[in-house]
């Protein structure tokens, strides 16, 4: 894989935040394609991904929580590097750990409460309306199933979501639990991320896990965001 970036004067620039080089390859999926008419790019914040995509140092929820909250100072990074918005990625698997409930009876509750809990561990000098919140509900492979499946109790499984996806994926290769992150895998999930590349296409596919459809929406925000910014840029020039 090649991290190399290029882009114009208008490019706009998103950091991400995430517990591996698996969740960042999603995202940056994700969002680039989603945002394509904006001429949006990414780059990793944590962990840091070398040009050959080999991860650097751990991601983790502690890792996440060490950023954002400022314990080591990189948080600002997303500043000095001009950064427009800042990806912060969980997966909630382990979120009984940091003292969160594991209840998906109110989703909306139970999305509120992990977004809360990230949003006030954020370093006051970082403006929190920047952060964009992939919470995902309960680890970022449920987003995945709807882009093999069409099963509609697949699809909206929130448990032992790799499971799923590697019974659905077996022809192509299987990613291992313990080691997400190295190449077999990561090829894996990116013929996977092939199957869907419109906006429309991934618009779908988020309706299926309530933490996927909050993201999108965020996206939907800062898109119609960007997009003023880029007609104000033009006035100016003219």
């Amino acid at each position: 894989m090649d991290y190399q970036i290029t882009f114009n004067i208008m490019s706009h620039k998103i950091g991400i935040v995430g517990e591996g080089v698996s969740d960042y390859l999603i995202l940056k999926h994700i969002v680039e394609r989603y945002l394509r008419d904006v001429d949006v790019y990414t780059i990793p914040l944590k962990p840091k991904i070398n040009h050959k995509g080999k991860q650097d140092g751990y991601g983790t929820w502690q890792g996440v929580f060490d950023y954002i909250s400022g314990s080591d100072q990189l948080i600002l990074e997303a500043i000095s590097e001009g950064c427009r918005y800042v990806i912060i990625q969980i997966d909630t698997d382990v979120c009984e750990s940091y003292d969160l409930k594991k209840d998906i009876t109110d989703l909306p509750a139970f999305y509120n409460s992990v977004k809360d809990k990230l949003a006030s561990c954020v370093h006051p000098d970082f403006d929190i309306d920047k952060a964009i919140f992939a919470v995902c509900i309960h680890e970022i492979e449920c987003w995945l199933i709807p882009f093999v499946s069409s099963d509609i109790a697949k699809c909206t499984n929130v448990d032992r979501c790799l499971n799923i996806l590697n019974r659905n994926v077996r022809t192509i290769g299987v990613i291992d639990k313990e080691n997400k992150h190295c190449d077999a895998a990561v090829a894996v999930y990116e013929k996977i991320l092939k199957n869907k590349k419109k906006a429309k296409d991934i618009y779908a596919v988020a309706q299926f896990n309530y933490g996927f459809q909050k993201f999108i929406e965020q996206l939907d925000y800062i898109k119609e965001r960007l997009i003023s910014a880029e007609v104000a840029y033009t006035d100016t020039e003219n």
